[in-house]
């Protein structure tokens, strides 16, 4: 934009010369300061414009930069949110077990606890002359100092029980206690990290209509062609460079080739566009924009192996998967990504989340297929 202003104002002026020229002496000498004002005036305009343009485009960057943060960081509070849950889970589970363990204890309690009210009776019977006489008969005093001091080593040995157990249930009790604080605190990490996300969605929401302000004051014909192509050329060089590594082996599947038109859709919805049509004059859609809400699932079309998952201008959280033979898959604009590079996913399987990361206008996933960085038709492919 700011060239075609510099090419205008260059034929401007040398109009502006060849008319002078033209012109008598006197009317030249005459105007000499008016056109001096306009030359003036015209290269502050083509200065306020282009540096207008600037302000805004320096702007516009660090806005990418903070959605780029923000969607990375709303990621991974989501990924802690779901990790939290999953150890208060099995808390719950652990104190479920302790608390059985007690009630079993408190049982065994209770049946020593009679055993030694039964040995209390007895000795208080045999400390009554008459219980006392029919219990031992015509035994001996040797004899009945030997069962006298039995009794005792039996009330004893079931104190030392009773007190085994007490022991047992104030461990438990303390067990208990120390997974219901831990279960506290996860549970209130929890709730922090749904509060984070919250605060940073709502930042994302700040970011993405400041956003859109600016590319309002931007968004001509040619202003948003460049960027398109821009955000193309990035794509297209990331394929290139995708294309060019070997990944590391993956488990044994049918060939992606032989997978045409039984492929899962990747996502709930259905395409708001068709592949090939017109996004402006001059770019054309090279994949689908699915329509989604915020967190479904987004799943892997066929098995194979994380290549990218990191945030691309222009694209949001992208997650890259290879198929082999030169067969990639791309899912863009995720809320968050629940695969790393490196790792196997197989067919169907949750690898993202759908969103807007990106400062995308639209929630839900664009999504394309790639052969040999050539993109090709979903339609083909995917059954629906």
């Amino acid at each position: 934009m700011a060239a075609g202003l510099c090419r205008r104002h260059r034929t401007l002026l040398s109009l502006f010369i060849a008319t002078t020229l033209l012109m008598p002496a006197g009317y030249a000498t005459a105007d000499i300061d008016e056109t001096g004002e306009q030359l003036s005036r015209l290269r502050a305009d083509i200065n306020a414009i282009q540096s207008r343009l600037n302000a805004r485009e320096k702007e516009r960057d660090i806005l990418q930069r903070d959605l780029r943060d923000i969607d990375l960081q709303i990621s991974a509070s989501d990924i802690k949110a779901a990790q939290l849950k999953r150890e208060r889970s099995a808390l719950k589970q652990t104190l479920q077990t302790l608390e059985a363990e007690g009630l079993s204890l408190h049982a065994d309690q209770e049946a020593r606890v009679q055993l030694i009210e039964q040995s209390i009776q007895h000795l208080w019977a045999m400390q009554q002359g008459g219980g006392l006489r029919v219990w031992l008969g015509d035994q001996t005093p040797e004899d009945i100092a030997r069962h006298m001091t039995y009794l005792q080593i039996l009330v004893e040995d079931q104190q030392d029980a009773i007190n085994l157990y007490e022991q047992g249930l104030r461990d438990i009790e303390q067990n208990i206690q120390r997974s219901q604080g831990t279960q506290a605190q996860l549970a209130a990490q929890e709730e922090a990290a749904r509060s984070a996300t919250e605060v940073l969605a709502a930042q994302r929401t700040s970011r993405q209509r400041t956003l859109q302000a600016i590319n309002a004051q931007v968004s001509t014909d040619e202003q948003q062609l460049a960027k398109l192509e821009a955000d193309q050329q990035r794509l297209n060089q990331l394929f290139e460079e995708l294309v060019s590594v070997t990944p590391a082996p993956i488990p044994a599947t049918v060939p992606f080739a032989e997978r045409k038109g039984a492929l899962v859709m990747p996502v709930s919805g259905a395409p708001s566009n068709r592949f090939g049509a017109r996004r402006n004059a001059d770019i054309r859609w090279q994949g689908w924009l699915i329509p989604a809400e915020e967190g479904a699932a987004i799943r892997a079309v066929h098995a194979g192996q994380v290549i990218y998952a990191d945030w691309l201008r222009g694209q949001g959280l992208l997650i890259v998967i290879d198929h082999q033979d030169g067969w990639l898959t791309l899912y863009a604009q995720n809320h968050s990504l629940m695969r790393a590079v490196g790792e196997s996913v197989t067919a169907g399987e949750v690898i993202a989340k759908a969103g807007a990361s990106g400062g995308q206008e639209m929630t839900g996933l664009y999504f394309e297929i790639r052969q040999q960085g050539q993109p090709v038709d979903p339609a083909e492919w995917i059954r629906r």
